[in-house]
């Protein structure tokens, strides 16, 4: 009888734990429903596997400033201190440095940051508006818009500096150059026949081709690192979002509304800007998580290994 007993208040003792557990789980659902969605979220759709770091625009401090952190949003670090206006970082490919533009100086100049001496060094002083620089796959040039020959245009140079190559030469304005991953051509946003649209040139020169995506007003491209897509913003109203072009197909697919879209390494997830926020996701699934927030206005992402 003694022995009954005992195994009753056993299995009773179960029974009421697995009720407990139960309780305590639907309670976390219930009151932690959107970062329980977000943990499946980040299983599912393999962002565990991601890696690397971002740097990202901030007004935390109450002024345009350069910070990184890892992908997912951890160990935020502040790296310019100007108190006045930086904008436009784009990392290198093996992430040891970026490119950026910066007002220090009361104009627009370009400026290289080694992440790893912490030294930084102005490379392109020109009369006019030097911005949106991004480093070329071999990490030896940049992609960038000058302005000293009167109106926006893109030009390459070397990230230590010296002469600039131009590389279009129309009446509109062309802005946010992205390298191919072999380096061989340059994609650029331009307005010359009316509304911004995406075309791409050789890095060595010769006449913009038009890329077809569908849409009559896109900017911000980004190439993917196989060389397969461009994620870039489309205008649709009075809001910006997030499509993606194919080359294969030469279909553009809208996916989010947000702005300056970044690939990540592996060509299959993007980080974009919702203003407040930065947001990593997934291109083909939809499944998407928020990684940096509450630090005022965040925008102008960049990935990197």
């Amino acid at each position: 009888m003694y022995a009954k007993s005992r195994l009753h208040d056993t299995f009773v003792s179960i029974i009421v734990a697995v009720i407990v557990w139960i309780s305590v789980a639907l309670h976390l659902q219930s009151a932690h429903g959107q970062g329980l969605k977000e943990l499946v979220i980040e299983r599912g759709s393999g962002t565990a596997q991601l890696g690397g770091k971002l740097v990202f625009v901030s007004t935390k401090s109450g002024h345009k400033e350069l910070y990184t952190c890892r992908w997912d949003g951890a160990g935020v670090k502040r790296i310019t201190s100007d108190q006045s206006l930086n904008v436009s970082p784009n990392l290198s490919p093996d992430g040891s440095a970026l490119v950026y533009t910066g007002y220090r100086s009361g104009y627009a100049d370009i400026y290289y940051l080694d992440l790893n001496s912490g030294g930084r060094r102005r490379i392109i002083k020109s009369p006019g508006t030097n911005s949106g620089a991004t480093i070329a796959p071999d990490g030896k040039r940049i992609a960038l818009t000058m302005s000293f020959v009167g109106n926006p245009e893109i030009f390459v140079s070397s990230v230590g500096g010296g002469a600039a190559k131009r590389l279009t030469n129309t009446a509109g304005v062309e802005t946010s150059p992205t390298w191919a991953p072999d380096g061989k051509f340059v994609a650029f946003s331009s307005d010359k026949g009316g509304n911004p649209l995406l075309y791409m040139v050789s890095a060595g020169g010769g006449a913009p081709r038009l890329i077809q995506t569908g849409f009559g007003h896109c900017t911000e491209p980004d190439w993917s690192p196989d060389g397969k897509r461009i994620v870039f913003n489309v205008r649709r109203g009075r809001g910006e979002s997030v499509a993606v072009y194919d080359f294969s197909t030469g279909k553009t697919r809208v996916l989010e509304g947000g702005e300056d879209p970044c690939w990540a390494p592996d060509s299959q997830h993007v980080v974009y800007s919702t203003g407040k926020s930065l947001v990593v996701l997934n291109v083909d699934t939809g499944e998407k998580r928020t990684v940096v927030r509450g630090m005022g206005k965040v925008t102008e992402p960049s990935w990197a290994k």
